[in-house]
């Protein structure tokens, strides 16, 4: 399928058509190719160069996106403040939730020892009027 355009164009007389010619590949020496590897290392050698020296900072492409990368980096430092924010209120939660755990056991012992107090003292009252005495060791045989 030809372009409908280029063909308009040729028809109307507007542009002769184009005649590319295409030249034969020559096969290229042995030497040449070290040569073109040569350079492919000498490139990389001088983009490291530029990275290492700072010329690459110098570009303006780089100075253009100077805001955009503080602005990356300050959010960066947000999220890594926040997260240690978080992880340090986790930890104290956990620590308060086991110290309420502890206080809640420690809390039901003694309301149970205050009860037992409560009714080994009630009976006691309810004795004194009859006369018999609450022991206070275990009881024994006569």
């Amino acid at each position: 399928m030809g372009n409908r355009f280029r063909e308009k164009t040729v028809e109307e007389g507007l542009e002769q058509p184009r005649t590319e010619t295409v030249a034969e590949p020559q096969p290229e020496a042995a030497p040449a190719e070290t040569g073109k590897k040569r350079r492919t290392g000498d490139r990389a050698a001088r983009g490291i160069g530029r990275v290492l020296g700072g010329d690459v900072l110098a570009d303006r492409v780089v100075l253009k996106q100077i805001p955009l990368v503080l602005l990356c980096l300050i959010y960066l430092l947000l999220i890594v403040g926040n997260r240690y924010r978080v992880e340090s209120l986790s930890r104290e939660k956990a620590a308060t939730e086991e110290r309420i755990n502890y206080l809640r056991e420690h809390r039901i012992q003694m309301q149970k020892q205050y009860q037992q107090s409560v009714k080994i003292s009630q009976i006691a009252e309810d004795l004194k009027g009859t006369g018999v005495g609450i022991t206070s060791g275990p009881p024994y045989e006569i």
